[in-house]
């Protein structure tokens, strides 16, 4: 019987109003109302800027203003056995209504419609002006230097090398060796070249003239230094072969 009377009671006469507590977002406005009942009224418009919400008693007065925010000040007011909810904005916006899950709390959220969109060419901050402004400078100035060293190369010409080293004769001993005679500064120098590079000889510039036969200038001069040649590559691949088994 006794929870029959409450019940009534409840719906006759309504929850009653505990607290207020505001919570500004971005762009968005949250008013919460505590209350000691679950609610079972309604959110009503009616006026420009005023709701009524119905089946909440309250004998207080809530006032609440803002600073640089687009709702300016928020009034919630009693009247009769309801409570009167008045805000300035000159922004379009829409309301919203939502419980909390026991039903003790009523969120009653107002939401801006005109939503700045923020300036993304705009630099905010001086220093990333200068920042930017030096980069600019130093792809310029890289710039500049690279023409200016395109132009220098272009208009110096680089000198001829002259070479005074010359190949005379040259002749195969084997698949991978050969003797030749090369003429630098008025000397002549008779070299193994191949597997090892080793130099045979010097002649002054009043050596004999080898030009009209080579071959026989090796035949007669320097046969026994190509015989200790050839026993020297033959024991070096015999040695490489080895190295290489090993």
């Amino acid at each position: 019987m006794k929870k029959i009377i409450i019940f009534l009671a409840t719906i006759l006469f309504g929850a009653n109003l505990v607290n207020v507590n505001f919570f500004p977002q971005k762009n968005k406005l949250d008013i919460l109302f505590s209350l000691d009942e679950k609610f079972n009224g309604k959110v009503i418009k009616i006026a420009k800027n005023e709701f009524l919400i119905t089946n909440i008693k309250s004998n207080e007065n809530f006032y609440k203003k803002f600073d640089d925010f687009f709702v300016k000040e928020v009034k919630i007011s009693p009247k009769n056995n309801d409570i009167l909810i008045q805000f300035i904005t000159f922004n379009k916006y829409k309301t919203s209504v939502s419980l909390t899950p026991d039903g003790y709390g009523l969120r009653f959220r107002i939401e801006n419609l005109e939503v700045k969109k923020d300036n993304y060419l705009t630099l905010q901050n001086p220093q990333d002006s200068l920042d930017y402004f030096s980069y600019i400078i130093s792809v310029a100035i890289l710039i500049i230097i690279a023409i200016i060293l395109w132009i220098i190369r272009k208009k110096i010409k680089p000198l001829p090398v002259k070479s005074d080293i010359k190949i005379l004769f040259q002749k195969p001993i084997d698949a991978k060796n050969r003797v030749v005679l090369i003429e630098f500064n008025n000397r002549k120098y008779l070299v193994l070249v191949g597997n090892s590079n080793i130099l045979l000889d010097v002649f002054d510039e009043n050596m004999m003239n080898i030009k009209q036969d080579f071959d026989n200038f090796l035949n007669e001069e320097i046969n026994e230094k190509l015989d200790n040649l050839q026993n020297y590559i033959k024991n070096a691949e015999k040695l490489k072969e080895l190295d290489e088994k090993i």
